[in-house]
C-alpha cells in the first residue's frame, strides 16, 4: 500500500483533486446552459407567431435557413415586417443556439422599425443575459431606451460601453442634453455648450426660440453659414458681418461683396419672390440624404452625422 508520505500519493492525490473540479465545473457549464437554454425557451414562446404545424412545413420544403434569412431581410426592407418577424420565429425555433442571439439581434431590429419597442428591449435583454459585453445589442438598446425615455437606464449602458473602452462622448453629450432639455435646464443647457461643443446647433436652435437677441450677439459668420436652415426663417436679422449675405438673399441689404455660398450669391441677384432655398441633411457616415434633421440618422443611428446640404427651389 502507498503511503501517505510518498510522493506517488501526493500526485494521486493532485490528479483526483484537479479530476473532481474539472467535473464540477462541466457540471456547473451544463447547468448554466441549460437554464439559459430554458430562459431562451420561455422567451421564444412569448412572441409565439406560428404553430408548430405551419413551423413544420416550412422546414419540410428543405428551405434552407440561408433562404429564410434572405427573405426575412427582404420583407424586412419592404416595410413587411409581420412576415419579416414571422420567420424569424420559424428561425428562432429552429436553430442551434450560436445562431438564435444573432437571430433575436435581428429581431430586435425589426421591432425597432416596427415601433414595437417594449418587444425589442426584451428581445435585446435577452441577448445581453448571455453575452452582456455584445456591443451591437448594448447600441440598440441605448436607441430603444432613448425612445422611451429610459434616461436612468441609458446612463447605465454607457457605463458598460466604458468599460469595455467604446468612446462615449457623443453619447454623453446626447444623453446630458436630453435630460436638460426634459427639465427645462437653460443653465445646464449653457453648460453642456460649453462642456460639448457638439452641443452647437442644440444650443442654438433652443436658445433661438425664446432668446434670438442672446444668439444673434454670439454667433459668426460659419455658425451662419453650418446651419443656414435655422438662421434662413427669420427675417430682419440684425445688420452685422455675420448676416450679411443672407439680408442680402432676402433681399433686406445690397452688397456688393461677394457671398461665399453659391447658392447665397445666386440670390442675392435673382428677383425676390422667384426663388427660396431648400435644405436637406447628408449622414457623413452612410452617405443617406434625409429631409429634416434629427441629431440622430435615420438610417445608420448615427450621432451628431447629419451635415447641411442646400439647393435653389422655386419659391
Amino acid at each position: 500500500m502507498l503511503d501517505y508520505r510518498d510522493p506517488l500519493f501526493s500526485i494521486i492525490v493532485f490528479l483526483a483533486l484537479i479530476t473532481i473540479t474539472i467535473l464540477i465545473i462541466n457540471f456547473l457549464g451544463q447547468l448554466k446552459e441549460k437554464n439559459r437554454l430554458k430562459n431562451l425557451k420561455d422567451f421564444v414562446e412569448k412572441f409565439d407567431f406560428l404553430d408548430d404545424k405551419e413551423i413544420e412545413s416550412i422546414f419540410s420544403d428543405n428551405i434552407s435557413k440561408n433562404a429564410l434569412l434572405l427573405l426575412a431581410i427582404a420583407f424586412e426592407k419592404e416595410g413587411n415586417y409581420e412576415k419579416s418577424l414571422n420567420i424569424y420565429m420559424v428561425l428562432l425555433k429552429n436553430s442551434d443556439n450560436n445562431e438564435k442571439f444573432k437571430i433575436l439581434q435581428n429581431m430586435a431590429e425589426v421591432y425597432f422599425k416596427a415601433g414595437f419597442l417594449h418587444k425589442a428591449r426584451e428581445s435585446l435583454l435577452e441577448i445581453l443575459k448571455s453575452y452582456p459585453r455584445r456591443l451591437d445589442a448594448l447600441e440598440l438598446l441605448f436607441i430603444v431606451d432613448d425612445k422611451l425615455k429610459n434616461y436612468d437606464e441609458m446612463e447605465n449602458i454607457i457605463e458598460v460601453l466604458e468599460e469595455l473602452e467604446v468612446d462615449t462622448y457623443k453619447q454623453k453629450a446626447y444623453l446630458c442634453f436630453k435630460q436638460a432639455l426634459f427639465e427645462h435646464n437653460k443653465k445646464q443647457i449653457e453648460n453642456l455648450y460649453h462642456e460639448y461643443p457638439i452641443l452647437k446647433r442644440n444650443y442654438i436652435n433652443y436658445f433661438i426660440n425664446i432668446n434670438p437677441k442672446k444668439i444673434f450677439d454670439s454667433v459668426n459668420e460659419n455658425d451662419v453659414y453650418e446651419m443656414l436652415d435655422i438662421f434662413w426663417r427669420f427675417d430682419n436679422l440684425p445688420t452685422k458681418e455675420a448676416f450679411i449675405f443672407v439680408k442680402a438673399a432676402k433681399k433686406e441689404i445690397t452688397t456688393t461683396l461677394k457671398a461665399p455660398i453659391f447658392e447665397l450669391e445666386v440670390l442675392k441677384y435673382t428677383p425676390k419672390g422667384l426663388a427660396d432655398l431648400e435644405f436637406e441633411y447628408i449622414c457623413n457616415n452612410c452617405k443617406h440624404l434625409t429631409p429634416l434633421y434629427d441629431d440622430r440618422c435615420p438610417h445608420c443611428k448615427g450621432l451628431f452625422t447629419l451635415k447641411l446640404e442646400i439647393q435653389i427651389t422655386k419659391a
